[in-house]
């Protein structure tokens, strides 16, 4: 009897601790081991009542190389997991992840947009880490970073994991003058869908990305590029920015609801030395990831994107 009394209590806390939640109402903090020039975040959160807005624990967390968790640099990193079910609504009038044609799920932070738009020219980096255990989960999309408007729905970019392979998907068609608030899809010809990552080089170790960015509702005055550990694999010219709106960076999984029978559906990913600057790229200081600006910006593809 004592040996099922002990049995029961640990089966107790052990569903306690699955369940345990915290209020991320307030702006998060990340440590500058993880994240710089960035400065406050805002997590999506399911309303709880009395002001609190609530994520499980294991949503995201603050983990160190001394536990044996991945680090790109330094001592930390930042952890994320989405099970099958997380979805989030802030308000009780606000977007329902739940209710959402199609319904989705996810753990993201994103820039505060009542204190911080992306405006003019800039410069991004972050590094991502994909478990190897990493099941292959069939929702109808799984992203990990993107670019998104503050407020349009159709954000411009994303950076999908699809089947095993990493992809590249934007939708600068759907802001453009002659899209803009019409229809317009991901897969439409005049947006892109690119492999930037196979997946024998994704699973398992540190892949680098790295952003540069003009931010303008004018046709011939914006920009975006991408690289991939050193590489350059997509450029576009043309508007970036909705008019009357602003953009953000977001990260942490976000999908569409894992297929119900889905055998294990639950998605890790890790995320370090995320940064942002203004203008220059020297002020993203490369050089500890293994970059030098020079060596990006010469290079260039033969294919620029641009909607006609």
């Amino acid at each position: 009897m004592k040996k099922l009394l002990g049995i029961i209590v640990l089966g107790l806390l052990w569903c306690n601790v699955g369940i345990a939640e915290k209020n991320v109402k307030a702006p998060v903090k990340l440590p500058k081991d993880i994240v710089k020039g960035y400065k406050t975040w805002s997590s999506n959160c399911t309303f709880a009542g009395t002001g609190k807005c609530m994520v499980p624990d294991y949503a995201f967390q603050i983990v160190n190389k001394s536990d044996g968790h991945p680090v790109r640099l330094g001592k930390k990193s930042i952890r994320f997991e989405l099970r099958s079910g997380d979805c989030h609504q802030k308000k009780p009038t606000s977007y329902n992840d739940c209710k959402a044609d199609p319904p989705a799920e996810r753990h993201e932070l994103g820039q505060e947009y009542d204190k911080i738009a992306l405006s003019g020219e800039t410069w991004h980096t972050y590094s991502l880490f994909i478990p190897e255990d990493t099941p292959q989960i069939n929702s109808e999309w799984i992203t990990m970073g993107q670019f998104h408007n503050l407020d349009y729905h159709k954000p411009p970019v994303n950076l999908d994991l699809v089947g095993k392979n990493f992809e590249i998907v934007t939708r600068f068609l759907c802001i453009h003058p002659k899209r803009f608030n019409k229809r317009c899809y991901s897969n439409d010809p005049e947006n892109v869908r690119k492999i930037i990552i196979r997946k024998d080089q994704l699973f398992g170790k540190w892949n680098d990305f790295i952003f540069h960015s003009k931010w303008s509702t004018k046709v011939d005055k914006g920009f975006f590029k991408a690289w991939v550990n050193g590489k350059l694999v997509y450029h576009f010219e043309g508007r970036t920015k909705a008019p009357k709106d602003g953009s953000m960076f977001k990260f942490g999984i976000y999908r569409g609801a894992a297929p119900k029978g889905t055998k294990d559906s639950t998605h890790v990913v890790y995320y370090d030395e995320i940064r942002y600057v203004k203008k220059s790229c020297k002020k993203l200081k490369l050089k500890d990831l293994g970059y030098t600006c020079k060596e990006l910006e010469n290079q260039k593809l033969e294919k620029i994107h641009t909607i006609k």
